[in-house]
């Protein structure tokens, strides 16, 4: 036992490195003279820009905040704010993608006067109100543009990518049946009868909060749903900055398009490449094929996403400061 520190100081330090060469290659591939030349374009509109996913956070911070339910006055907000935003940034970085930020955030909450399982129970509801909040919008915005006339599903989304989308699911949710119906040996099956009592815990606690805070439970929906819709003002404000005649609904569209490219190229640290991609695509679906245009919005989005990754350092470092950190 007495091991085990040791052990954990290394793999933090292996972590620590992996993610500081990812984001130097992260920094690598953004070219600063398109940077320039997009700042130059977009002059002081670009701080709209940085107001909206200030905004934004806020609410994906209330959002979470309402997971604790009654605990949630033993967490100051600014410092929620500042843990979920370090998280999310680590989520970036990592192969693990956001269960490696989430995982951070149940040890960052240790200092504080806020059960485990209370912890653990609020990063996972916070983490499936915000996938379900952003599947509502995103059909939202499809089934409206389609009824609009202004895009046709079956173009991007053809039957065969429904099929595997339909099976994968399907297969997942087979999967952690199994799990939890099947009868596991202990002493045959230690370790999948451990994730059995814990997808037991996880599934009675989701059960519990359900039942006993709906309000809590639905102020979180709400401020999630509105995090979404805040953030994606970012395409909108970019838009029409270069000139672009797009509604709010438009950049809903984009936004949340975007997001369900980037979590299918999860696995890619930040994005590289894969958010430019999305970038893309969803231009293109909105009838904008401009490449120059192309690399002006993803220039700003990565400028914007880059002054949210260092603000994340200077949280962290924060925390580190004040020794709060596995107290």
């Amino acid at each position: 036992m007495k091991k085990r520190p040791h052990y954990i100081k290394i793999i933090k330090a292996v972590l620590l490195v992996s993610m500081l060469v990812l984001l130097w290659q992260y920094v690598k591939v953004i070219d600063p003279h398109q940077i320039r030349a997009a700042l130059a374009k977009v002059g002081a509109g670009f701080g709209w820009v940085i107001l909206s996913t200030i905004v934004a956070y806020a609410l994906g911070t209330l959002g979470w905040l309402y997971c604790f339910k009654d605990s949630r006055a033993s967490i100051p907000k600014i410092d929620l704010f500042m843990i979920r935003h370090v998280c999310e940034t680590v989520g970036l970085f990592n192969p693990a993608s956001f269960a490696g930020g989430d995982m951070l955030k149940i040890v960052l909450l240790k200092p504080y006067s806020v059960s485990q399982p209370t912890v653990v129970t609020s990063v996972i509801i916070s983490r499936l109100l915000m996938i379900v909040s952003q599947i509502c919008l995103l059909l939202l915005a499809v089934i409206w543009f389609s009824l609009q006339g202004k895009m046709n599903p079956g173009v991007w989304l053809p039957g065969t990518s429904i099929v595997v989308i339909a099976i994968i699911c399907l297969s997942l949710g087979l999967i952690i049946y199994k799990l939890l119906a099947f009868n596991w040996h202990a002493e045959k099956y230690p370790k999948l009868s451990r994730i059995r009592a814990e997808f037991a815990n996880v599934r009675s606690e989701l059960i519990h909060f359900y039942r006993s805070s709906p309000k809590e439970l639905a102020l979180a929906f709400l401020f999630f749903t509105l995090h979404w819709v805040v953030g994606s003002l970012e395409f909108y404000i970019v838009l029409k900055l270069f000139g672009y005649d797009i509604t709010i609904l438009d950049g809903l569209l984009l936004d949340m398009g975007v997001i369900v490219v980037k979590a299918a190229g999860a696995f890619v640290p930040g994005q590289i490449g894969v958010e430019e991609l999305g970038n893309k695509v969803m231009l293109s679906l909105v009838g904008i094929s401009s490449i120059p245009l192309w690399l002006s919005v993803s220039a700003l989005r990565r400028t914007r996403q880059l002054i949210w990754v260092l603000i994340g350092a200077i949280f962290y470092s924060f925390f580190i400061y004040k020794k709060r950190i596995y107290s």
